[in-house]
């Protein structure tokens, strides 16, 4: 009897309940495979895992089906990586889904028409969240349908240029428990179909109406929404003074507002508005109006002020003392490539906002360490200072920011004079997750050490054309910070395949851009696929000495991979082909392969069952079947010809420098 009951075979799985195994599973959301090695265990394994999944992200069209089936209790479905979604496919997921379905995105998709629209919000009554943007083709009959969905809470319609006011009045009518709705770019809305969402659907919290041909007729409707929190009314070149007049009797609720590029409302129109929103919170104002002295007293009224933006604009010495004096209350001020922008006005503000916690001042080109001072000094609790091509600012300065702004999380420094000495001093920031550094030419391994050693939290790092780097410094940042996410190491020529053998531990890594670095080879490739099992963006353009060797790893264990850059490498008809086993990728640039045949990239092509974009030289454009390339449009793929080399859009500053005598 003893023999007996040993020798039945207990599965100790069987005795956890169901809802401890979706606690175990809730933890797998690193590595998208995980849950799928999980649901291979056993049979009891595959059903709950079916059970616990509620958002579903596929990669084709074609298995949607069979997916949906499986996954029956899906609520929320992404398919943003489908370009082909047809009539068919809505179809489908309106009969199995049509219980659970709450969020749809088809901001990627294309090939489907009002009726497929129709048959979704028809049958999925649960329906809150669609997401149809860049539906550059859908016309009112797919808004009309869109009304269908009553239960309708968020609404994108970026870009859906086709769509009138007769569509969005459908809307409005049919979908009174809108929250939110974007209308950005929707260039056939206009006062009318604006002015019937805003007086049919109360409970508006957010309400993008950017690039509109809107005038102050529909602001009086737009302002009376009691719950209306967000408005964004960027490039809507029909508001002006008079039209922001309409504002002073209205949207006490107004906490966010943007103005981005509305050219026409001067100090005038934003007195109008500020009398009104005491309780704004964020406001937008780049590429907009020079921010004077009037316009910048204008903000006195907003006592509750804690973010602006003025990125684009020009702004004086007394606009921006100004708003030192009236925003009391100021967290985040964002100044990027404002032209005006001095070491006078900006340590004014710093000194009378010791509070910031974001500062943005790109390619402000006029301030010096003097600014840097005051702002080290006054503003110790920066969690975000971006800075990049300040060059006026000495190597010295740089040192103040680690010893006195010891918060800080984002930093960027790209294109500046810091040396070794100042990323000693930055590494005191242990909270920092992101460091940029690029085309930072006076730092070496030897200041990269101390960030690797001090900086556990780091998971961003772009290190793009910092020659001075070798294989010593990405060893110490492979070995300090485990969860590396991103590292950029583009055109470090002393590089080899020892920092990519450091780097294949970083075992979050999930993007990679090495292009240009001549000395890595496919054995250090092979070492980043092996390790780094969650990569999904690849970089290696020009990089000689990676073969088809280095693609046969990829393509093993690489199954994240979504995006790669092959041009210039020695990879032949072999190595792209085996790509073809990696189901996720979806864009390749392979441009300049010299032991690429005509025969090889068709072949390749054709396996890429996922592939929604191509880069590809001209040439190929003729040689190719245009049958070939037909096939490959209708199943979701873009081409991108080329005839020349393409310019390293980062490289303007070394190039100019060539240039100038």
């Amino acid at each position: 009897m003893k023999k007996q009951r040993c020798s039945e075979k207990i599965n100790l799985f069987d005795l956890l309940s169901e809802e401890i195994v979706f606690i175990i599973l809730d933890c797998l959301n690193t590595n998208p495979f995980d849950k799928k090695s999980f649901s291979l265990v056993c049979k009891s394994f595959y059903i709950t895992e079916s059970k616990h999944r509620k958002k579903l992200k596929p990669l084709r069209q074609e298995h949607l089906p069979a997916v949906l089936i499986r996954y029956s209790n899906t609520t929320h479905l992404d398919l943003s990586l489908c370009p082909r979604i047809n009539d068919h496919s809505l179809f489908a997921i309106s009969k199995i889904t049509s219980f659970t379905l709450q969020s749809i995105d088809l901001s990627r998709s294309w090939g489907f028409s009002s009726s497929g629209l129709l048959s979704l919000t028809l049958s999925c009554k649960n329906l809150k969240e669609i997401d149809i943007s860049n539906a550059v083709s859908l016309k009112d009959a797919g808004a009309a349908a869109l009304a269908e969905a009553k239960n309708l809470e968020k609404l994108w319609m970026g870009r859906c240029k086709m769509v009138t006011d007769m569509g969005v009045g459908c809307i409005a009518v049919g979908c009174k428990n809108l929250k939110l709705i974007s209308l950005k770019w929707c260039l056939g809305v206009g006062d009318l179909g604006v002015g019937l969402i805003a007086v049919k659907c109360k409970e508006i919290r957010s309400l993008d109406l950017s690039y509109l041909p809107i005038t102050n007729k529909c602001l009086p409707s737009i302002l009376k929404l009691q719950h209306l929190e967000d408005l964004i009314l960027e490039g809507c070149f029909g508001i002006d003074d008079c039209s922001l007049a309409a504002l002073k009797h209205g949207c006490k609720s107004l906490k966010a507002l943007d103005m981005s590029s509305c050219q026409n409302i001067s100090h005038l129109g934003l007195s109008s508005l500020t009398s009104s929103i005491g309780g704004l919170q964020q406001l937008t104002l780049a590429h907009g109006s020079p921010v004077t002295l009037s316009i910048a007293n204008g903000l006195k009224k907003l006592s509750m002020l804690q973010s602006i933006k003025l990125d684009g604009s020009v702004v004086t010495r007394a606009g921006l003392k100004a708003i030192g004096d009236w925003c009391v209350s100021l967290k985040e001020l964002s100044l990027s490539k404002c032209d005006g922008v001095t070491d006078e006005g900006l340590s004014y503000v710093a000194t009378k906002h010791r509070d910031l916690r974001k500062l943005d001042i790109t390619c402000c080109r006029k301030i010096s360490d003097v600014s840097i001072t005051h702002v080290t000094s006054s503003c110790t609790g920066l969690t975000s200072l971006r800075m990049e091509s300040c060059t006026l600012v000495p190597r010295e300065a740089f040192v103040l920011i680690g010893q006195r702004c010891r918060f800080l999380e984002e930093l960027d420094l790209t294109d500046n004079e810091i040396d070794d000495e100042g990323l000693k001093s930055i590494s005191r920031c242990s909270k920092l997750s992101v460091l940029k550094l690029g085309i930072c030419l006076n730092i070496t391994g030897e200041g990269l050490a101390h960030v690797g050693m001090c900086c556990s939290k780091l998971k961003e790092l772009d290190l793009y054309r910092c020659v001075g780097i070798t294989d010593s410094g990405i060893l110490t940042i492979a070995c300090g910070c485990p969860d590396l996410e991103m590292i950029n190491i583009a055109y470090l020529k002393d590089i080899t395949d020892s920092s990519l053998l450091s780097l294949s531990k970083c075992l979050r890594l999930n993007t990679f851009e090495s292009r240009g670095c001549p000395l890595i080879t496919s054995l250090g490739l092979a070492a980043i696929a092996v390790g780094c099992k969650q990569l999904i963006k690849l970089d290696i353009k020009w990089c000689h000495n990676i073969n088809d060797v280095g693609m046969l790893p990829l393509a093993h264990f690489s199954q994240n991979l979504r995006q790669i850059n092959l041009s210039y490498t020695s990879v032949t008809d072999v190595g792209l082909l085996s790509l073809a086993s990696i189901s996720c990728l979806q864009n390749m640039t392979i441009l300049h392969l010299k032991g690429l045949s005509l025969n090889g990239l068709a072949a390749a092509l054709l396996a890429c069952g996922g592939i929604t974009k191509v880069k590809l030289q001209a040439a190929f454009k003729q040689l190719l079947p245009q049958p070939l390339i037909d096939h490959l449009q209708a199943r979701g793929c873009v081409f991108q010809w080329r005839n020349k080399a393409e310019l390293d859009p980062k490289s303007w500053k070394l190039l100019l420098e060539d240039t100038v005598p």
